[in-house]
């Protein structure tokens, strides 16, 4: 019995320390450094460092990032055009291959790895470890010419880099799979242009997932393109249940748009509610309001002291492109034959009564005056204290709703609404020196006058 114990405490030792020796040993092979040469197109070319629990792409990876920092450095910072250089160097730094990579080991084995489907699929055998004597080789790469490209019915439509041996199947994986949203993907079409650019082929086939791919082959998977994507509005203000609704293709009619938001509340003041639609109302891919605004300025023929006005109308275009349409019509119980169509993207503000008018400028008092029906322009300002001692002998309504401008005079000093504003400009003040300065430039314009005269009757 005694030698038995004694026979199980050596056994045990034994396997104790073995694995501790093992331990080490493992831990020896992964932290000691081991050497991975990069040739081929790539930031950096050499051979470095690396450790043996160190995988293909985290390697590349980090000497990516140190070989980018290093570019980066050598970039002059007080150069004038240092972002726009600077821009350029990272944005043609990116473009090394991911794809058809060469590991060749120093056992004579060679391996073809692709790191863009590694970091789709995670599939490691894209990604070995790296071992001692390792040597990457990176192929030569021209986005214009070594590529493919797939449009269509995918999740990710774009160009890739070509890798000798690409099918369809690898192609859709680049493009992240086909796109669920479509219907009917059973076909595909092929194009290739010849060496001189022209276009050579188009090939129309069954969706073949095996069929094998050229170099600078577009490939268009067709299938039967969504309509039901997200398409709303929103409505705010005196509305029962102000917020989004929910539209079809072609809109809604304004009527049923109101009943989505529980129609309108007593508050609502239809005369000044608002519909804006964005100035891109064509929803052109093409649009910017820099180009937009040459486009309309290409063949003007405004003068110059218009410039300005124009500058001011086309802004305000681009900010809110309010569309023009009387709301007040939706009281009325006759159908509208011109029935206006809520479209994706639009905004309805229906604003409250607002039982007042604004008057400001050249009064005493200025601030808001209850409106009344039938009191003129004179009331408003006499309930603002009256006409101050500066005040020019003219007077302006601007409409609450368009900010258009009114001079008033006697046909229009009773045309006052809810929501407008009256504005009383100030009178110009004309010191002595204005005086002696007007008549001093009137007399030399006199003076040149009589000069010319006396020299044309002395002829």
């Amino acid at each position: 019995m005694k030698n038995y114990f004694i026979l199980i405490f050596i056994l045990t030792t034994s396997l104790i320390f073995g694995q501790s020796e093992l331990k080490e040993k493992l831990s020896l092979s992964t932290t000691v450094p081991i050497s991975v040469t990069i040739g081929g197109n790539f930031i950096v070319n050499g051979t470095f460092t690396a450790s043996a629990n160190e995988r293909v792409d985290q390697f590349i990876t980090r000497m990516f990032t140190i070989g980018r920092a290093q570019m980066v450095g050598m970039v002059n910072p007080d150069d004038p055009k240092y972002e726009e250089k600077l821009a350029a160097l990272l944005s043609e730094i990116e473009k090394y291959p991911r794809r058809d990579i060469t590991l060749k080991r120093s056992t004579g084995e060679v391996l073809k790895l692709d790191l863009e489907k590694f970091r789709l699929t995670g599939d490691f055998k894209h990604n070995p470890y790296l071992k001692n004597d390792d040597v990457l080789i990176f192929p030569k790469y021209n986005e214009f010419k070594d590529f493919i490209r797939i449009e269509g019915a995918v999740n990710n439509p774009n160009r890739f880099q070509y890798m000798e041996g690409d099918k369809v199947s690898d192609l859709i994986l680049l493009a992240q799979g086909l796109d669920p949203a479509y219907e009917n993907i059973t076909e595909m079409e092929i194009y290739r242009l010849n060496y001189d650019g022209e276009l050579d082929t188009i090939i129309r086939l069954p969706l073949d997932l095996n069929y094998q791919l050229k170099r600078g082959d577009r490939v268009r998977i067709l299938g039967k393109a969504p309509q039901n994507i997200d398409y709303t509005a929103y409505i705010a203000g005196e509305v029962n249940q102000p917020g989004v609704i929910i539209l079809p293709k072609r809109g809604l009619p304004l009527r049923e748009a109101f009943k989505q938001v529980g129609g309108l509340r007593e508050t609502a003041d239809l005369s000044r509610t608002e519909l804006i639609r964005g100035a891109n109302a064509f929803r052109s891919v093409f649009f910017s309001e820099e180009f937009e605004d040459l486009m309309m300025r290409r063949m003007a023929n405004i003068k110059a002291e218009d410039s300005l006005n124009f500058l001011i109308d086309n802004k305000l275009r681009f900010s809110r492109g309010v569309a023009a349409y009387d709301f007040t019509k939706l009281k009325s119980e006759i159908i509208d034959p011109d029935t206006f169509i809520v479209k994706d993207g639009d905004y309805i503000f229906v604003p409250p009564k607002v039982n007042l008018v604004y008057v400001f400028g050249q009064v005493n008092n200025f601030g808001y005056v209850r409106y009344l029906k039938g009191k003129d322009v004179y009331y408003y300002i006499e309930q603002a204290g009256g006409l101050g001692e500066t005040a020019k002998n003219e007077i302006y309504i601007i409409k609450g709703k368009s900010r258009a401008w009114i001079k008033v005079d006697e046909q229009t000093k009773s045309d006052i609404e809810p929501g407008d504003f009256i504005w009383v400009p100030k009178k110009p003040i004309r010191d002595f020196d204005y005086y002696i300065e007007r008549i001093g430039f009137v007399g030399s314009i006199v003076t040149g006058i009589m000069t010319t005269l006396i020299l044309i009757f002395k002829k």
